[in-house]
Parts: C-alpha cells; structure tokens; sequence
C-alpha cells in the first residue's frame, strides 16, 4: 500500500467512526514517506479524536513545518487552544494585511485572509507581557465635568515596606488626571522613614496613622494596597465611572516586576468577569483596586470592601489592566474573603435520567451516584425508558426498580429529551432536580451534600453545572460560553488535560457561567416549576439546556459552575465527525430557534473578558478590545442584574 492510499483509507475510517484504526494508517503513511503533510493533518485530528491533546498538536505543528500553507491545521491549533505552538509567521501577517489594504485578492480570498490576520493578531496566553507592553489604553469617552468626581485614594500600607509606599505614589504623580488627594494608613514609625516627605513635595498627599481620615466617608474612593501601581488612566477611567449607576467599581490587574535598566516585566493577568460573589468569594481574585462611593468603616480588606457594596448597589467593571501588583506584599492576602458556613437542611433530590438500551452505562451511572452519596437514603431516582428493546436493559431496569426511591418511567414516544424530562419531573416531589446523562459516572464523594448546601444558602442559585471530564482523560466541561467566533454556544475547557485550571484558575473555581450543559444540570424545583420545564417544541434534541439557562438568568437567578464535583462523561471527543447531513441540519434549525428567541444574548458572555480571544478557542489568547467594546461592557456591568438576559422574539 503506498502512502497516498494509506492516507486516503484512512480518511475514510475516520470518517465512518474508526478513529483508532485511521491512525495506525496515518503513521503507516509517514514511515513510508516522512514529509506527507496529509498525513501529519490526519493523523493530528485522528490524534485529537482520540483524546491525546499532546499528541495530536505535535502532529498540527509537524504539518505547518512541512507545509505553512495548510490552513486546516492552523485552523486546528487554533480551535484546540494550542494558538501558540503556530511558530513564526509573521511574513504571512505582513503579506496578508499588505494584501488585503491593497485589494488585489478576491472578496472570499479577502475575507479568508482578514480571518486569518485576526487570528494572527492575537497574542498567545504565554505572550501576555507583549500584549501588555504593547495595550494602547485610551482615555474614556468624554463626560460632562460636573459628572466626574474628584477621587481621594486611599492606600492601605500598614505593615507594607516603604519601597512599596513609594512605587504606589509614584504612580500617582503620572496620572492623567490631575483631580485626586491621597492618604496613606501607615504604621506609627513610617511618618519619620523618607518616603513620607513626598507630603511635602506633593500637597495632594499626605500621610495618616489613625485608622480613618477625614471625611473619609463623603466621596469617592479608591482603595489599593502600597506596592500596587497604577496605570496613568487610571482615575481618568476611575473617575469616569463616577457618572454611572454604581456604588462601586473595578478594574482588571497583573503582575509586574520592574527592573531598573530593562523596564517592567508583566505576567499572571486577572481579567475580571461582570461582577459575581463567587468568583471573588478567593482572595486570589481579589480587585488590585476598587472605587467605592461611601467607605464604611472598619479595617477591613478589599475583598470584603467589594461583597458590602455589592449588596447596597450596582458594581461596575472596567475591562481593563489598570493596576499591577509589585512585591511580595499584599493587605489583601491577610484575610480571606467573607465566607458563608455551609448549612444542610435534609432536602431530597430526585435524579432524573432519560435511557434507551444503553444497559453497560446506566449500571455504572447510577451506581456511582449511590455509592458516592453522603445520603443516599435523600436520593430519589427516576429513570425514563423510552421504547427499551435489549433483553439485558429491560433485565437492568427491573433489578434497578427493585431499589426503594427508583422508579422506571415508560416513555413510549418518539424521542425528546425535554418531553422525557418534564414528565419525570411531574411524578417527582424533592425539593433538588437533577438532570442527567445515562453516560455519565460520578467521582466525588459527596456531591449530593455539595449540591445540597449551595442551593440552602443561595435562593438566588437557579441551576448548577459541574465539571465533565473525557473517560480517557481531559476536560469535557467547564461550564458553556457564549460570543467566539460569533457562533454559537460552547464548552468551556473541552480538550485540555484534567489538571489544567485555565486562566486565573477559573475552571477549578466556583463562579457564575452563561449555561451548563444538560449532562448535568440541578435546579431548585421551585425554579424549575417557575420556569415551566423544558421547552418540548423548539428544544426537542439540542439546546434545550442552554435555553433553560437562559430562562433561568431572565428570571435573575445565577447559573452556576460547581467544579468541586466531577464526573466522567461518555460523550466522544469527535463528537459532530460522524454526524449525518440531516443530524447537522437538525442541530442548526433548533440553534436558529434559540437566535430566535434570545437574539444577541447568545453572543454575550458576561463572564468573558473581552481582552480575551474573539476566535479560535476560549481564553486561547489576548487581543486589543476597541474603545467602544471596553465602554459598552462597562455600561452593562453597572446594571441591576448585569447576569440577566431578555429574550428577542
């Protein structure tokens, strides 16, 4: 067989589902001709199908090294979140951008190629310091100057070194805006340390050992801790804000080093979401700065500063890195953020699961969710079997309906997922539903208590996702993003190995998300029942989860990522390469249904910076958001409900 058969065959098999087999022909392929690009693209996505992340980008960058050209592999790092291991390309950016000013090429060459020049605009997630040497942050939209506000700034630095004192009002003295005081909390022996004569030099500032200073609840405040530096727009973007309806507001922070000859050093960024409790319920999230319109009083850290106002008002967000942290030093790091204690109030909750013949799954699914459970006497379980054939899954369901608390539901229907799950739930009284995939197996003790405990102490708590991971290893889910690529709904983490926290650790961190996925998904009953179920007429197969997310958001309550549990699911990592013309049809009509209903709140993700990528993969790199971008996302931050959405139609 030569190697251009070897890769034609192998093409096939992987088309037709026999990923493993393709493979083993894509390597046959390249040991009898080495520099086959083909072979390296399909024995990549063969790779990719398989779940061997490293593997198959290797293969993507062996491509790209024979043949620059083959956009499909580029396409392919791109989509895998492997942006950076592109190489070199920068005499492609320079060609295509002179091409595409110029003209000369064809309107679909055209476009193709300012896709691309986008793609390559980005700056992969290990080029941050590039990104930020090179961020041209401008000043804010103009705003009357009887609706800017004169800010005092507050900086904390008891217990800080000097030199941190220092850094701090240095980068003070170089801000744009001129309209500003600051008091600096110090211990008693700093009033006699150097660095206080800059009171002297400068009448804006000035020094303090008591706990408060005058007036220090009238106005605005900013709040930082010594060693923090801000940007020189800093309390221009600040004092912008001050005209919004918000008590509060923050901005995005990094880290910098700062070398005396060579200039800053910039990394580990924090590119905030739309304000969320839970995000910040972890000091490592902390705002590097915060501006509040009334400074209660107390000693208290910045994190516990942000959760009070957030409950009195609005909290805007500004998009944008406007402090860096120095040093070793950090107030904030002294305390934790405010916790609630975990309570437990007995509550029941019902495990709805939709099956047909699937007997090797469902086993293990339900079996783990028992042996795991702190209470498993609490668990109700109801499987819906929808036209069971296999003698061994009817022999499953009967030794299953044995257990007291299960139920088998007959469902001898054509097949709706919504439907199936709304009848269930109407033969189910717990106060906990929980919607699940028959190819799922649980991991973590005690995530009926997890779950139980999240919802009692949050009313505002409407569903809750957890985190998938691939049987073979890796992500599958780390919660559902919207707006990349202007397409529709997405996973988060999908691909990346299982230890891999993401950016700011966020796939390992409780938070907010846009949607979860249906594989896993609880809800209170009393918002599933507000909500009237599922959608059985537009969200028959797909989407009828994202959808639910999005009722569940218009109604104001949070969906919510829990990544403390974690379960296997059997979905393929090639999911969607062997579908069926009329399966993809399918998926995009009932996609269309949900543009329909929710139009442009599909594409906004309040939890996605947009500082991130806009193409390719989640959070897969940096790109310069436009002034309008920034100002716009600022606006729906300072909203009642900046979570909620509004259906179009």
């Amino acid at each position: 067989m030569s190697a251009k058969v070897a890769v034609q065959y192998g093409h096939a098999l992987r088309r037709s589902g026999a990923v493993f087999e393709a493979a083993q022909l894509y390597e046959r392929a390249i040991k009898l001709r080495p520099g086959m690009a083909a072979a390296w693209l399909g024995l990549g996505i063969a790779r990719k199908a398989l779940g061997m992340r490293s593997a198959a980008i290797a293969a993507f960058v062996e491509t790209l090294r024979l043949d620059p050209s083959i956009g499909n592999a580029r396409a392919e790092l791109v989509t895998y979140g492997a942006r950076g291991e592109q190489g070199q390309l920068a005499g492609r950016k320079t060609s295509m951008a002179d091409a595409v000013k110029g003209l000369t090429l064809s309107m679909r060459e055209a476009t193709q190629w300012r896709r691309e020049l986008d793609d390559l605009s980005v700056f992969p997630p290990a080029s941050y310091h590039d990104y930020r040497a090179t961020l041209a942050v401008k000043a804010p939209v103009d705003v009357p100057a009887s609706a800017r506000q004169p800010l005092h700034i507050l900086i904390q630095a008891r217990g800080a070194p000097p030199s941190a004192i220092r850094g701090s009002l240095q980068s003070l003295l170089v801000q744009s805006s001129h309209d500003w005081v600051a008091t600096v909390l110090v211990d008693d022996g700093v009033a006699n340390h150097p660095v206080a004569s800059l009171a002297h030099v400068e009448a804006r500032i000035r020094f303090c050992a008591t706990e408060q200073a005058d007036a220090m609840d009238e106005g605005w405040t900013l709040l930082i801790d010594a060693g923090t530096l801000l940007h020189p727009l800093a309390v221009d973007w600040f004092s912008w804000t001050t005209s919004m309806d918000c008590v509060a507001a923050y901005c995005d922070h990094d880290r910098v080093e700062r070398d005396w000859k060579h200039g800053p050093y910039y990394s580990d960024p924090i590119l905030q979401p739309v304000y969320d409790r839970y995000w910040f319920d972890d000091p490592e999230t902390t705002p590097a700065a915060l501006l509040l319109r009334r400074f209660p009083a107390g000693n208290h850290m910045i994190a516990e500063y942000l959760a009070m106002a957030a409950k009195e008002g609005n909290v805007a967000h500004i998009p944008l890195p406007l402090a860096s942290r120095s040093g070793q030093w950090r107030a904030s790091a002294l305390r934790a953020a405010m916790r609630v204690p975990d309570v437990y109030d007995g509550a029941r909750i019902c495990v709805i699961i939709p099956t047909r013949d699937n007997p090797a799954l469902l086993k293990p699914c339900i079996d783990s969710l028992l042996r795991f459970a702190d209470r498993p006497e609490q668990i109700d379980i109801k499987i819906v079997s929808n036209r069971t054939a296999l003698p061994e899954s009817k022999a499953l369901l009967r030794e299953l309906g044995r257990r007291n608390g299960t139920d088998i539901i007959d469902f001898d229907e054509p097949f709706n997922w919504s439907r199936a799950n709304n009848i269930a739930a109407r033969n189910c009284k717990a106060d906990i539903f929980l919607f699940l995939n028959d190819d799922t197996e649980m991991l973590t003790q005690g995530w009926d208590g997890i779950l139980t405990r999240l919802i009692a102490r949050d009313d505002k708590i409407g569903a809750i996702g957890v985190r998938l991971h691939y049987p073979q290893g890796g992500i599958q889910h780390a919660g559902i993003m919207f707006g990349l690529d202007d397409s529709g709904p997405q996973h988060e983490g999908r691909w990346q190995e299982s230890g891999f926290e993401g950016p700011a650790g966020r796939w390992s961190r409780t938070h907010a998300s846009s949607a979860v996925t249906g594989a896993f998904m609880a809800m209170p009953r009393k918002m599933f029942d507000q909500l009237g179920g599922f959608d059985e007429q537009d969200f028959a197969i797909a989407y009828n989860d994202v959808d639910m997310c999005l009722r569940v958001r218009e109604a104001g309550a949070l969906v919510l990522y829990c990544p403390d549990i974690i379960m296997i699911h059997h979905e393929s990592v090639s999911r969607g390469s062997n579908l069926s013309a009329e399966m993809v049809d399918w998926d995009q009509a009932e996609l269309e249904s949900l543009h329909h209903r929710w139009g442009t709140a599909i594409f906004l993700d309040p939890a996605y910076n947009p500082n991130f990528t806009k193409t390719g993969y989640p959070f897969d790199g940096y790109r310069q958001p436009s002034s309008q971008e920034v100002v716009e996302h600022v606006r729906r931050s300072a909203t009642t409900e900046p979570w909620a959405v509004r259906r179009q139609h």
